[in-house]
């Protein structure tokens, strides 16, 4: 294989930046900013046989880099989120493994960050039961070991039967007009469907059945 030698460099603007070599073949490689300035490359550099492929496998880990970085500015990401989006942009596993490890070293990557975050949010904007906020969180790469713990401590704050109870009222003032058999048979499903088990159901249908009454 004769020595990559550079013809051309262009600048490609886009998000993040990237330069395109033109080799002497005719092949056009792109690369990160980084990569130019660390090995100084410049149309009629020459870069040795030996150096070439390291170059190429290093720049892949800038570039995987820059990507999630990209991903993180929009919004907190799972470690499994981010090795998602990046194997659909074709970045290769051990760029990516190592891109993230990087990241996680200096805490941009955190599994247990961003599952607290989540929760947070689901709970302010989204409230729903125990169980399909862990499936949200195991969708999301999140494993059981950092899950269980984290749900253990806001179900001990927040009670998944106020939670319940309070988004079966709003879910029967929509549904108010329909006879009551039906409204309540939907209502179960409705609960169902937002992770609320059978106990916590049924204690909030016995609430509704059985309304409190102040007196005096």
């Amino acid at each position: 294989m004769p020595m990559p030698t550079i013809v051309e460099m262009k600048l490609k603007r886009s998000r993040p930046e990237r330069f395109i070599l033109l080799l002497e073949d005719g092949t056009e490689v792109l690369v990160a900013p980084e990569t130019v300035v660390k090995h100084s490359l410049a149309p009629g550099v020459e870069i040795p046989e030996a150096e070439w492929l390291p170059l190429l496998a290093e720049d892949e880990i800038q570039r995987a880099k820059d990507q999630a970085l990209r991903y993180l500015e929009r919004r907190p990401h799972s470690r499994q989120e981010l090795v998602r989006k990046l194997r659909q942009k074709h970045y290769n596993m051990p760029a990516i493994e190592a891109a993230l490890t990087a990241l996680q070293k200096v805490d941009l990557v955190n599994d247990e960050q961003f599952a607290r975050q989540y929760v947070e949010t689901e709970m302010l904007l989204r409230p729903v039961g125990k169980r399909l906020l862990k499936q949200k969180l195991r969708e999301r790469g999140i494993p059981d070991a950092i899950s269980d713990p984290l749900l253990e401590a806001v179900f001990r704050q927040h009670s998944e039967v106020d939670i319940a109870h309070r988004l079966a009222q709003k879910f029967l003032k929509r549904h108010g007009h329909r006879e009551e058999k039906k409204r309540r048979a939907s209502l179960v499903r409705f609960l169902q469907s937002k992770g609320f088990d059978w106990d916590v159901i049924q204690e909030v249908l016995e609430s509704l059945s059985h309304p409190d009454t102040d007196e005096g």
